[in-house]
């Protein structure tokens, strides 16, 4: 019997792709608001932005990105879109919350991964409207996301590539 001091974990399931995907929908609308916020607030001291390096436009972006996801992850295992699926990031070996350099691991094979899905969904609207299309890239673009779903069903923890690299599964908490 445990006593009032010790912490009971709820029971939790493996976490399955569309799920995920579900709770990726939110989490990217929540950052495209922060987004916004935050650019919007450049624009009050450069209206055309030409003033403010593309560089740094772009390091804004990946730092709120990388606060956001880096930030929920290590603090709370779960982010505000992962909170109504009752989806939670732990460490595979411990159960426990990653920690920030987890986190952060996870966070760069994730956005490594959904960079890719970009540069493919580019590549296939590049040929849809030229008819050409740059063979490479769009294989080595298409190959990470595939790999890392395919890895994601045949784990048995589900895991996807970045969950591997950084030690860590998503799970979903019982009601």
């Amino acid at each position: 019997m445990a006593n009032a001091t010790q912490h009971v974990r709820p029971k939790a399931i493996k976490a399955g792709i569309f799920i995920r995907f579900l709770a990726s929908g939110y989490d990217l609308t929540i950052l495209f608001g922060l987004l916004f916020i935050a650019f919007g607030l450049l624009t009050l001291v450069d209206p055309t932005m030409q003033s403010i390096p593309k560089w740094l436009q772009y390091l804004l972006s990946c730092s709120i990105a990388f606060a956001y996801f880096v930030g929920f992850w290590s603090k709370a295992g779960m982010t505000t879109g992962m909170r109504p699926w009752r989806l939670h990031v732990a460490m595979l070996d411990t159960g426990d919350r990653p920690s920030i350099a987890a986190a952060g691991i996870r966070f760069v094979a994730l956005a490594l991964t959904w960079i890719a899905l970009g540069a493919t969904f580019f590549q296939m609207n590049v040929y849809i409207a030229t008819g050409q299309i740059d063979r490479p890239i769009f294989a080595i673009a298409s190959l990470m996301p595939a790999l890392s779903m395919l890895i994601m069903i045949l784990t048995p923890q589900r895991q996807a590539l970045h969950d591997i690299l950084s030690g860590t599964s998503v799970f979903r908490t019982e009601k």
